[in-house]
């Protein structure tokens, strides 16, 4: 055998093993990305509709300069379920006056139903912010502010005899609101299943057509 020809072999052999190995990833084949969740309180409640509130709520519970947005979420929900069973107390020492107006009584006692419904709504959300399950949060949270206008819509000229309290739930839970928009804004976007393709008409025809 000449040369040449163990050249040629050799280079058939090489080119033969390459082709057959499976190629093996390396760390710098995979891109993971990473998104940094912890924002600065400061910047976080800058993006909602009351900063100083939204500050002064959560700071008390923050420890580092730093926090994940669903904490913090989870912080003023916390608040506004304090709101809402200082609201709700006052409502029942109202409803227990005895020389309460007719309409005021049912006013109150519409009220009592639609503050009772929030801590339920709240309890709900909060399991969702467990999950890390925001569209969930959303959905269950938004339910509160209804409630809370439900219950203003029932006193004549909107003026409720708890107004203080009825004011601080619907901040706080505008606070939350915006934060829960704060989080959607950062998360990727939803990944839609596949789309099938509709059946052929021939689909299901066995044989040849002729």
């Amino acid at each position: 055998m000449d040369f040449t020809t163990k050249t040629y072999l050799t280079l058939l052999i090489t080119i033969s093993s390459l082709l057959l190995t499976k190629p093996v990833l390396s760390t710098r084949d995979i891109h993971v990305t990473h998104q940094d969740l912890r924002q600065d309180l400061s910047e976080l409640c800058k993006k909602t509709t009351n900063p100083a509130l939204c500050s002064k709520t959560i700071q008390p519970h923050v420890t580092e300069t730093t926090l994940e947005p669903i904490k913090a979420l989870n912080v003023e929900v916390d608040a506004t379920l304090t709101g809402v069973k200082a609201a709700l107390t006052k409502i029942k020492s109202l409803e227990a006056i005895k020389n309460n107006e007719k309409s005021t009584k049912q006013s109150l006692s519409v009220c009592d139903e639609q503050y009772s419904s929030m801590i339920d709504a709240i309890a709900e959300t909060k399991q969702a912010i467990a999950r890390k399950d925001v569209i969930t949060a959303k959905f269950k949270f938004s339910a509160v502010l209804s409630y809370q206008a439900a219950c203003q819509d029932n006193f004549q000229n909107g003026k409720i005899p708890f107004d203080e309290d009825s004011e601080a739930v619907f901040k706080l839970g505008g606070i939350a609101l915006d934060i829960i928009a704060a989080i959607e804004k950062n998360m990727p976007p939803a990944r839609l299943p596949p789309l099938k393709s509709a059946p052929s008409a021939f689909s299901s025809v066995i044989g040849t057509i002729s």
